[in-house]
């Protein structure tokens, strides 16, 4: 477990001694140690007859047993291996043998943990309490008290757990970017700090949930949400919502957890089934039916993608401020240059939107391919293949396996232009640029011979 490799790599601090304690028998703890002066005995050299006799040597005094803490400490940890329930037993026969030990920081902190893992959460409590009278700066260990005191029963216990939270809350806000160790990337860094910051406010708003204080609650735990969406938050809220008879608010909140339940791994616990059948029956409640209940789910779906790409590093704008679709640049899918629409007027003009995920797409190329082939007469009939994946990496491998005729060019907002809703599209420009076809959407019947109308209508107006 990642927290135990971390308490371990802590206490093996002390293995300044790890070379001896690799010859050391572990059953050796608390003996007497071999006495270093003792060698082995060597063979007398012949006796001399000449020599008188020497009297025999005085015992010497047995030695003392030298106590070595790092060593027996290391020795503790090494025994118990990855059985918590071993650690605390050595841990605390440790402490009652050296009850000052300089370690004692650590180790109480590993068994607040190994409390922690066999789920008895009053120890765990009592050593966490320990550490931070101690080291009040410890922000881990008050985090790991917080969170076992918003499970107390007792008012006493969450007060005092929100008054742990508050203080980590007000110590991370002010945390100093520049205290970071050096391994890690200020990015990085900051992604930390606005979790920790989002879980904080969510605990919080739990225990004030408890006690009954929903109004402080809905604060706490929104604040939480618009940190970083998390479905604990969306579904107390909605559970709070669903307490204040506010049916539709409820359900807009389950549907958010319901959505971020099934993408986050660390949510697992919040079964989907379960928030399924509790959304369901609570639409059903208040609408007699399911009908609605799907668009809800997809406005939260879309919601949630739209606050995770708030959250990342901004995109740059192609076209910024251009208004005149015609007058856009696109970027050439293979990095050779770019294609303006205007380059084209006076030609007919196919936009072919794609993206790597649509499975209609490669149908859709054969489509045009027959297309193509009722006006090959013509030369003045270009193809723009439009690339509209939101990651543009997955545009080359789709193209390795798959032939698009035409230039392939990236969106670059050209979608958004054409208001482009649905993929595939295929929309028909003019000689002018004006749109005279648009299929939105795959509909294969009498797609081809549509297109070929409208195209060869287009072809023979004159010429403006």
């Amino acid at each position: 477990m990642r927290w135990q490799r971390i308490v371990l790599s802590c206490l093996l601090g002390v293995s300044l001694h790890g070379a001896a304690l690799g010859q050391q028998s572990p059953s050796a703890v608390g003996a007497a140690p071999v006495n270093p002066s003792a060698k082995q005995e060597k063979k007398a050299p012949p006796a001399q007859p000449s020599a008188k006799p020497k009297p025999a040597p005085e015992p010497e005094e047995p030695q003392k047993s030298v106590s070595d803490p790092d060593a027996e400490l290391q020795i503790a940890v090494q025994q118990a291996g990855n059985d918590n329930e071993a650690l605390i037993r050595n841990l605390e026969a440790y402490l009652v043998r050296y009850p000052d030990s300089p370690r004692r920081m650590p180790i109480y902190r590993a068994l607040a943990q190994s409390e922690m893992q066999v789920h008895n959460q009053k120890s765990a409590l009592e050593y966490a309490e320990k550490v931070i009278v101690i080291q009040p700066e410890d922000s881990q260990t008050m985090y790991l008290a917080a969170m076992i005191l918003e499970k107390a029963p007792d008012e006493a216990s969450q007060l005092h757990g929100m008054d742990y939270d508050t203080r980590l809350i007000e110590r991370v806000a002010k945390a100093d970017p520049e205290s970071r160790p050096q391994q890690m990337t200020l990015d990085d860094w900051q992604a930390g700090r606005k979790k920790f910051t989002m879980e904080l406010y969510v605990l919080r708003g739990r225990a004030e949930r408890h006690l009954h204080k929903n109004e402080e609650a809905v604060k706490d735990l929104t604040a939480g949400f618009h940190l970083q969406p998390s479905a604990d938050a969306a579904l107390n809220l909605g559970e709070i919502a669903e307490q204040e008879k506010h049916a539709d608010e409820a359900i807009r909140q389950y549907a958010y957890a319901f959505i971020l339940a099934g993408e986050d791994q660390e949510t697992a616990a919040l079964n989907q089934n379960a928030l399924r059948l509790r959304m369901g029956n609570l639409w059903r409640f208040t609408h007699d039916s399911n009908a609605g209940l799907g668009d809800i789910l997809l406005g939260a779906f879309d919601k949630n993608k739209e606050m995770a790409k708030a959250d990342q590093a901004e995109a740059p704008v192609y076209n910024k401020g251009v208004t005149d679709p015609l007058q856009f640049t696109m970027r050439q899918v293979d990095g050779k240059g770019s294609a303006k629409l205007a380059d084209h007027r006076g030609k007919i003009l196919i936009l072919n939107f794609w993206t790597s995920w649509c499975a209609y797409c490669r149908t859709m190329e054969n489509l045009l391919g027959d297309v193509r082939a009722k006006i090959s007469s013509h030369d003045d009939v270009v193809t723009l293949a439009v690339n509209a994946d939101e990651d543009e990496t997955l545009a080359a491998p789709f193209l390795a396996e798959q032939k698009v005729e035409g230039t392939v060019i990236f969106a670059d907002g050209l979608d958004h232009a054409f208001h482009v809703e649905s993929i595939p599209t295929v929309i028909v420009l003019d000689r002018a640029g004006k749109v005279v076809y648009r299929a939105q959407g795959y509909a294969p019947d009498g797609f081809v011979d549509a297109v070929s109308a409208a195209i060869t209508k287009a072809l023979a107006a004159p010429t403006q």
